[in-house]
């Protein structure tokens, strides 16, 4: 079969990476690291830390500080993300290896069926996340400038009122810092995009490796080899080995992801609630429209990956039970033995965990949608006391 380039799905993401300055691979320029450093201290490292600073200003009002969280929780997600990238150069490194590894390549036209499909899919899943993502932003930032311009109203600042600031710099170099703010929140958006669906694809690859070896598994006994009995515990052992290789490479997007995932769901959380809390503030009726958009953005940006989550280990329970689908009652007592090995090992399901504390599933999804609420209604509570 011919080698089948898994990483090429993955194309799009890595001219981002680039562009953005968290590229993993060896790049010829030599300036490259340079660029990287700037490029990511200018619109993660300052951008983040001016919104931060921000707080220190505010007024003392709970109201304040809620309309400047809503984009606040994303950057910290962001940033957790970018540090990632740059921290874990080498293993994510070894992540792209092991995807074009001989281990991870097809054998027949079904098993390149199960790769293509899943490539296929990152690809579609890149675009549409794309498309959304962009409209969303351009939306946002261009609708109050355009506001601007031909109507009679001030310009507001897109993300963050900067109130460190005094009302006469802020009046006379209003455009600057809008268009600052601008392009970091559209930087903002493009690591978003391009980390988040790569992180998934990772997960759609896994899925497509374990429904191959699901295949191998049942039809592990339609082998025929002069040498029979030889040959199936040969074809056995190999799928044992596919499937050490796939646990070993969920423990690698572990190690790599871990952190960042705890950091985006808890931050994913705590925005959830402060749009559910800002819903009960007066606010023009296309303020709602974002905030619900937003909100339903956020939803999806966690709920994906549970559900691709709770999909990994479902089909890796199903492995035990794919190996009994074969003929291999009237095996020879080493086949059984080898069977009754695998059994034991698939019966502890493969799964992707955020800091070794929730594995990624749908019923981690409820329970932080369940937190969510629970926050809201804990500052609803506040919000009346200082009534």
């Amino acid at each position: 079969m011919p080698l089948v380039k898994q990483t090429d799905c993955f194309i799009r993401n890595m001219k981002y990476w680039k562009f953005l300055g968290i590229y993993p691979l060896e790049i010829k320029w030599k300036f490259y690291n340079w660029y990287s450093k700037i490029f990511v201290f200018a619109f993660i490292i300052l951008y983040d830390g001016l919104s931060t600073l921000n707080f220190y200003f505010l007024e003392r009002n709970l109201d304040h500080f809620i309309e400047e969280m809503i984009f606040y929780f994303t950057e910290l997600a962001v940033m957790s993300k970018v540090l990632t990238f740059m921290i874990m150069r080498e293993k994510i490194e070894e992540i792209l290896k092991t995807l074009d590894s001989e281990t991870f390549q097809s054998i027949n036209e079904t098993e390149t069926v199960f790769i293509k499909n899943a490539m296929k899919f990152n690809v579609k899943y890149w675009k549409i996340v794309a498309l959304v993502s962009y409209f969303s932003n351009f939306v946002h930032v261009s609708s109050p400038f355009i506001a601007h311009l031909f109507l009679p109203v001030p310009l507001v600042l897109p993300v963050s009122s900067y109130s460190f600031l005094s009302e006469n710099f802020t009046e006379t170099f209003i455009y600057p810092v809008y268009f600052y703010q601008s392009i970091g929140i559209h930087m903002n958006m493009l690591y978003n995009v391009n980390i988040d669906t790569f992180f998934l694809g990772l997960m759609i690859l896994v899925i497509a490796q374990l429904e191959i070896l699901e295949q191998k598994l049942m039809t592990v006994t339609n082998k025929h080899d002069s040498n029979y009995s030889i040959s199936l515990n040969t074809h056995l052992n190999k799928s044992i080995i596919h499937f050490d290789e796939v646990a070993k490479f969920c423990d690698l997007i572990e190690n790599v992801f871990s952190i960042t995932l705890f950091v985006q769901f808890s931050m994913a959380s705590c925005i959830i609630c402060v749009c559910l809390f800002r819903f009960t503030l007066p606010s023009p009726f296309q303020y709602y429209m974002f905030l619900a958009t937003y909100m339903f953005v956020m939803m999806i940006q966690i709920m994906v990956p549970c559900w691709f989550g709770t999909r990994i280990i479902t089909k890796s329970r199903l492995l035990s039970e794919a190996i009994y689908i074969c003929d291999w009652t009237p095996r020879c007592r080493r086949f059984k033995s080898s069977i009754r090995v695998f059994v034991e090992r698939a019966n502890r399901p493969l799964s992707i965990t955020g800091w070794k504390m929730f594995p990624l599933s749908l019923s981690t999804f409820t329970s932080i949608m369940n937190s969510a609420y629970s926050f809201f209604t804990l500052l609803r509570y506040m919000q009346t006391r200082e009534s």
